[in-house]
């Protein structure tokens, strides 16, 4: 198997790339042919396609064109060439419009680690189905000291070292939401356009296929905040968001195997938070190394009109509305 960290260009050369081998269990061999129509020749002419996309595009200045990380937008756009290119144009554009979120994605920075201790999301790992497992349990999220821009960082380093793994972009993702303990003040620190912020992220600019969503024990005052987040959610999202009202019948929906002692099971979630950590910081370089991709923001700028507004929430309503997917 290719060293994890293998390097990368940024350079838009559609040729600068190492031959791509399909190195992964067969299991996730059958979902990418099943689900995603996935076999060798589509594969090798998709990436063919989209590297020659990119380099061809004036506007795209510098890009990653390794096969693992173009395969995140192929594999969310099934194969779908000018779909995928759409993908990691909004990917890159959402990027630079937002930088404080998705920018300097540091595991080693003071914030990012201190969020981290406080273990507000664990990779359980994958079930039979091939799918990653993450649990986020919200009051672990410190309800004063971090702005959400900070847990918004951090779980944008969280899902970029997922994305690095094809287990995740071809098996897709099962979460799990635990809102027991949560303050007034976790929700209402977000306002409507962190909240739209953190849904784009989780539901278009970041590629990643869901599968069930499951969350418990939401309290009354958390309604309003969850039904205004879920409001910027695509339709197919929303369908897979099951409420349930008791932490027993939360725990019911694990594996056994994937099931933490928290819920009665036998995982033990710092053992595994810290073995992902140890996986953050493995790719810590990588990460940072996505901040060398550039764009042409101007050419994206100078189709919308910025007066009166600050050019961060025009910029992002314009291309939300330019970019969106149905």
């Amino acid at each position: 198997m290719a060293p994890f960290f293998a390097s990368y260009s940024v350079e838009k050369n559609p040729s600068a790339y190492d031959e791509y081998k399909f190195e992964l269990p067969e299991l996730y061999r059958q979902i990418a042919k099943e689900e995603l129509g996935e076999d060798d020749l589509l594969r090798e002419r998709s990436l063919t396609e989209m590297r020659q996309w990119i380099a061809n595009n004036p506007h795209i200045r510098k890009c990653r064109t390794d096969a693992k990380f173009l395969l995140r937008f192929l594999r969310f756009r099934r194969f779908s060439v000018p779909m995928a290119c759409e993908a990691l144009e909004r990917y890159l554009v959402v990027r630079e419009l937002y930088p404080s979120w998705f920018k300097n994605l540091d595991c080693n920075d003071s914030t990012m680690r201190e969020i981290f201790d406080n273990a507000p999301f664990s990779v359980l790992g994958f079930d039979t189905a091939g799918r990653m497992v993450g649990l986020c349990r919200f009051a672990r999220y410190h309800d004063r000291k971090h702005q959400p821009f900070e847990d918004g960082k951090y779980m944008a380093i969280v899902m970029e070292t997922l994305l690095e793994w094809e287990e995740v972009q071809i098996g897709g993702c099962q979460v799990f939401i635990d809102w027991q303990g949560i303050s007034v003040n976790n929700l209402e620190k977000w306002n409507t356009t962190d909240l739209r912020v953190m849904m784009d992220a989780y539901g278009h600019t970041y590629p990643f296929r869901y599968g069930d969503i499951f969350s418990a024990k939401l309290p009354k005052f958390g309604e309003p905040t969850l039904d205004t987040f879920v409001s910027f959610a695509n339709p197919k999202m929303r369908e897979q968001i099951n409420c349930l009202s008791s932490i027993t019948e939360f725990g019911q929906q694990f594996e056994p195997n994937m099931k933490p002692k928290e819920y009665g099971g036998t995982l033990d979630l710092h053992t595994i938070n810290r073995a992902f950590w140890k996986r953050v910081e493995e790719q810590r370089e990588i990460t940072l190394g996505l901040d060398q991709m550039e764009i042409d923001i101007d050419y994206y700028g100078s189709i919308w009109n910025t007066a009166g507004a600050e050019p961060d929430e025009v910029a992002a309503g314009a291309i939300f509305k330019r970019l969106e997917i149905n």
